[in-house]
């Protein structure tokens, strides 16, 4: 009776937490995707779960603990640490049946977490010293702490240690070895010759610290492992067995032997050029080479978890070599995936174990690309059980590049675009009328054949009936139908390139890989002036001309020549059209506004030597007196200047030169111009007193900020780059990173940490001519007219009641809807405010006349509501940046934010004014317009045959 009367509130209780699960319920997963990503893994391990599938758990070089379920690679859990900066070993962390134990903060906290379910347990202090030199150790139901100077002991699950020893320098080396029911810790000082050895007793006491003497000591060329620690000194190996306290030394045949990182089990692996040696230390003869196996520069090498094979991993075959025999098999890969272009890395690190049936191995490439694999003995077979590219949390650049026109659209296109005379026209139009008559009849054949097929499968209600047309009406969508574009223009190739050196091609409908193209294993990024990691990339002709192929390009340097390579391919397909190395390294890269005969942009680069390189190269005739010269902003030390460069004689000029007010304190951290093909629907704006204000749109026009280190002010500095003059200056006071700013139209809006006020200010920047405009004579702006005025500046400040990580501003078609301003919170949240909201010129105090013009009155807090986060109950965490791209639709904008996941969305800051909502029923509507048309009839016939008979009656 408790139960009956129990269930009726607990299924509305579950009714409620499901409704509020997201903000429109009806629309969660329509219109957006995400994706997770862990990172590229440092350190994994094979784990069981007991009758659930086994699991791999993780850590990452963008220090982030994770666990994948083995058989799908799906995410089972994840815990993405507070520690941004990249960490090539990854999180120091261990684990026993219950429990996974890393080290968090710096080296200042350790953290407990459940495996199964990745909550954390409990949370333990270290020290108040950060730390990179870490060590963590589960043995005898107590846990070993290393950290910096701290030496730590823990009885599970107490909060309290058992004992602390702080020594009194930093340690370069920690790690903990255990040998049955023997525990010592081994340590290492800077500069010292010997290693420092401290036993750990039964009740988790430590002994008095002992020495081991050990030449040629260096945490670049040492690895340790269960027993050893392993150091190559020259040709010489030298293997130091920390239980019995002796030093073993094996002479090599060359000093090109690296150590392979192997942390576990008694082999030692020293690779070389060509040949690899497996290495083992014995009690009897000491160290001895147990085997030599042949390897290539394109081969990974990894040793299984039972310590008695090793497993050498290509790109087309997988090894396992047995070491105590002379077993062993290779298996050969297939490198077809679903008919789709996937040009994938080397392997670099390799995990192995041995099942019952077969092999499962765990392959990393070069480009983080995780893949799990499984390899029959008998057949000798390698199937690929799924795969991971883990490359995409490294994303620098995006793009967006359109679909390729429909049969149709081509049609229309086709009717237009040859000139001749009314007869030649007309059969054009009657052979394109026709084309779209026949598309129209086959695609209506295929919905009616759907339909019946349906209706002959499910049943023949009329909600099965309703069920049926609705479903045909779906085909032929942006997600399952031709690879064309659709018809507002909403379904998109999303270009993504990654510092990891890999480009791939992404489906905006649904997220899905299109293809895939690694740019080489000599890839490394180009170094920006703002010393930030960069891969420019380009899309120099689109699909709009259907009868060429989309070409975009992406610039990056060789990491041994270190110069410059632009590689140029076919965006919808992944196809390399071109590949072209420079002699020299490039310094400034950006794409010509004048395109060429074939409707390419051509790419300039610009070499540390001022040399000059175009691709495709651009003839004279093609230049005209308005783009044969183009002028850039180069940021130097302490100082500013402007460069002139012809085209046609690629000659660079400087025009002038400045500090801009910059000292030797002051430190340049944003740099933001206006794209050239940003359109500006209105010049100008109506204010309240019916009067225009023009806009200053001046194509030429880069916003420079730069922060004083002494005094804390952050300067605003608006400069044009083709005089040097500058614009507009504005100062403020205590203000810190992070600094994020947007540059569009007439206005830049940023936003900085106030250290006066403690939070984060969001400001905003606009610029008028005045009420009379001074370039009506000009179709474009020139730099060069002397201005009769100055230009008009209003400025406005707000408190915005978050943190900022990544700030973007809205693009539309046609400029004319309302932007947008989005911004990304470290809570993983991405807000969107609107461009009425960010005013400079909302008044302190609304008239009557203000209030008719529905203007918004002066609040110096910017509201940070709920159902304004695009993203709702979707967390985006470390979002870098955010790119936005116009559809078709004028009201739409598309949006994709990038940083450790991926979250692609609609954005509609004037809603959706220009087509139907997403949820009009268009089937219910017609089936009741024909009811009624029927009914009406029918009724009509009815009513004419009752009169005729009340007649004859």
């Amino acid at each position: 009776m408790f139960f009956s009367k129990m269930r009726l509130p607990l299924l509305v209780t579950i009714a409620f937490f499901a409704s509020t699960s997201a903000i429109f319920e009806d629309q969660v997963g329509k219109f957006d995707w995400r994706k997770p990503l862990i990172g590229c893994p440092a350190n994994l391990h094979f784990d069981k779960a007991g009758s659930k599938s086994d699991r791999l758990i993780i850590s990452t070089e963008q220090s982030i603990l994770a666990s994948l379920v083995l058989n799908t690679g799906n995410i089972g859990w994840r815990k993405i640490m507070e520690d941004s900066s990249e960490t090539p070993n990854g999180q120091t962390f261990t684990k026993d049946r219950e429990y996974i134990y890393s080290i968090s903060s710096d080296g200042r906290s350790v953290r407990v977490w459940h495996k199964n379910n990745g909550v954390m347990a409990r949370q333990l202090t270290i020290s108040e010293e950060k730390s990179s030199v870490q060590a963590i150790h589960v043995a005898k139901e107590k846990l070993f702490v290393a950290s910096g100077k701290t030496l730590m002991a823990y009885r599970s699950g107490d909060e309290k240690p058992l004992e602390t020893v702080v020594v009194k320098k930093e340690r370069s080396f920690s790690a903990f070895f255990q040998l049955d029911e023997s525990l010592i810790h081994v340590s290492a000082h800077p500069g010292d010759s010997h290693l420092e050895l401290v036993k750990i007793n039964d009740d988790g006491s430590f002994d008095s610290p002992s020495e081991l003497k050990m030449e040629g000591f260096s945490m670049e060329k040492c690895h340790a492992q269960s027993e050893y620690i392993s150091c190559l000194k020259g040709s010489q190996l030298l293997v130091a067995d920390v239980f019995k306290q002796k030093v073993h030394k094996l002479q090599l045949d060359s000093d090109q032997y690296h150590l392979h990182p192997s942390t576990t089990g008694k082999l030692i692996l020293a690779r070389g050029v060509d040949k690899l040696h497996v290495i083992e230390l014995t009690s009897e003869s000491g160290l001895q080479v147990r085997k030599t196996v042949d390897v290539t520069s394109s081969e990974a090498v990894g040793v299984a978890e039972n310590h008695e094979s090793i497993v050498v991993a290509s790109s087309d075959a997988i090894r396992v070599l047995s070491v105590n025999s002379n077993h062993h098999y290779s298996a050969k890969r297939t490198s077809s995936e679903d008919g789709k272009i996937m040009e994938n890395s080397k392997p670099k690190r390799v995990f192995a174990r041995k099942s019952e049936k077969d092999w499962e191995i765990v392959l990393v490439g070069e480009d983080c690309r995780i893949e799990f694999v499984t390899v029959d003995e008998t057949s000798k077979l390698v199937n690929l059980e799924w795969a991971r590219e883990e490359s995409l949390i490294n994303t620098v650049s995006v793009e967006m590049v359109d679909l390729p026109l429909s049969e149709s659209q081509q049609m229309i296109e086709d009717e237009f675009e040859e000139a001749g005379n009314f007869f030649t026209a007309f059969a054009r139009r009657i052979h394109s009328q026709c084309g779209q008559l026949v598309r129209f009849f086959t695609k209506n054949v295929e919905k009616i054949i759907h339909v019946a097929t349906s209706i002959s499968r499910d049943g023949n209600g009329v909600s099965d009936f309703i069920n049926s047309v609705r479903a045909a009406g779906q085909i032929g969508s942006a997600s399952s139908g031709p690879f064309e574009r659709d018809y507002f223009n909403l379904r998109k190739v999303i270009i993504v390139v990654t510092s990891s050196g890999t480009v791939f091609g992404i489906d905006s409908a649904d997220g899905q890989f299109l293809w895939k193209m690694w740019l080489g294993d000599s890839f490394s990024p180009l170094e920006s002036q703002l010393e930030q990691k960069r891969v420019p990339l380009f899309v120099q002709r689109t699909t709009a001309h259907y009868q060429l192929d989309g070409l975009a390009s992406v610039v990056f340097s060789n990491k041994i020549t270190r110069n410059g390579v632009i590689v140029s391919f076919n965006p919808m397909i992944g196809k390399v059209e071109s590949r072209n190395e420079l002699g020299y390294p490039v310094k400034r890269v950006t794409v010509l506004p004048v395109h060429t005969n074939k409707h390419v942009y051509p790419v300039m680069l610009i070499g540390k030597n001022d040399e000059i390189k175009t691709f495709p190269s651009i003839t004279s005739d093609e230049l005209t007196a308005t783009t044969s010269s183009l002028y850039l902003l180069d940021l130097q030390q302490q100082s500013v200047q402007g460069l002139k460069i012809d085209i046609s004689t690629q000659k660079i000029q400087p025009v002038w030169q400045g500090n801009l007010g910059l000292t030797a304190d002051d430190e340049i951290v944003a740099v933001k111009g206006k794209s050239f093909n940003q359109k500006v629907h209105s010049q100008g704006r109506v204010l309240v007193t019916r009067e225009v204000q023009y806009k200053y749109v001046n194509p030429n026009l880069a916003a420079v900020a730069s922060i004083n280190k002494a005094n804390q002010h952050l300067t605003i500095t608006l400069v044009d780059i083709v005089t040097g003059q500058v614009v507009h200056s504005a100062a403020i006071g205590k203000s810190a990173k992070p600094i994020h700013l947007v540059h569009s139209e007439n206005w830049i809006a940023y936003t900085y940490w106030s250290e006066k006020g403690r939070r984060t200010e969001l400001g905003i920047i606009e610029l008028y001519e005045g009420s009379e405009e001074n370039h009506t004579q000009q179709d474009t702006f020139d730099s060069k007219i002397v201005q009769k005025l100055p230009p008009v500046v209003a400025q406005q400040s707000y408190i915005y009641a978050q943190g900022v990580d990544a700030m973007s501003v809205s693009e539309t078609e046609q400029g004319l809807t309302t932007r947008s301003i989005l911004l990304a919170h470290p809570s993983g949240n991405i807000h969107e405010v609107s461009r009425r909201l960010l005013d400079a010129n909302r008044p302190m105090e609304l008239t009557q006349a203000m209030r008719e013009e529905m203007m918004i009155g002066y609040m110096p807090e910017i509201a940070v509501a709920t159902e304004e986060m695009i993203n709702y109950n979707q967390t985006v965490h470390r979002v870098r940046g955010i790119k936005t791209s116009p559809s078709g639709l004028e009201s739409t904008s598309l949006v994709l934010a990038y940083g450790t996941d991926l979250f692609f969305t609609r954005l509609v800051p004037s809603g959706t004014f220009d087509i139907l909502k997403d949820d009009f029923d268009h089937v219910l509507i017609s089936l009741v317009l024909t009811g009624l048309v029927v009914g009406s009839y029918v009724t009509k016939r009815l009513a004419r045959s009752n009169a005729l008979a009340s007649q004859w009656s």
